[in-house]
């Protein structure tokens, strides 16, 4: 059993940790959070983020962010670099880091582009729209311009002939 402080809320507390595996603990505090919280557990020079997943009374189970290093806390060593991350670990993974800025501009990139895709098939669908209208409105004096010069085009002809 290990004696450490707790951060629960906004409030700190005592708590003793009764046992740790990779992912988890068992703990007990005089105050204990509810299921869901978001804890930090410090002890030395470790800090544990997790959230309550289970509580009985003073007891409560805690499923850590991270892996817990439990040689360090143990011996009450500084925590070292990150341990390698196990194959099965899929937040620890190597992804590509990019600063807030880069990701806000890459954002703000996108944001513009789908701006201009809405934008082009508005348009488009306008200038369709007005094209069909334009050409229904001239279809109707075309077609009686049309008739007239068929018909005067065979009346010339009927006089042309002796």
């Amino acid at each position: 059993m290990l004696r450490a402080r707790m951060r629960c809320g906004a409030d700190w507390d005592d708590v003793l940790i009764h046992n740790m595996s990779s992912r988890g603990l068992l703990a007990t505090a005089d105050t204990p959070c509810p299921r869901g919280t978001v804890i930090e557990i410090r002890r030395i020079h470790h800090v544990i983020i997790g959230r309550v997943v289970w509580q009985k009374g003073a007891y409560f189970g805690v499923r850590t962010q991270d892996r817990i290093d439990i040689d360090g806390i143990l011996a009450a060593k500084p925590p070292t670099d990150k341990p390698a991350p196990s194959q099965d670990d899929r937040r620890a993974a190597d992804r590509p880091s990019a600063s807030i800025a880069d990701r806000e501009a890459r954002s703000r990139y996108v944001a513009r582009m789908v701006q201009f895709a809405v934008m082009i098939a508005v348009v488009g669908t306008a200038a369709l729209l007005m094209a069909s209208e334009i050409g229904s409105v001239l279809s109707r004096p075309f077609a009686t311009i049309g008739a007239n010069l068929d018909g005067s085009a065979t009346h010339a002809a009927d006089h042309a002939t002796p």
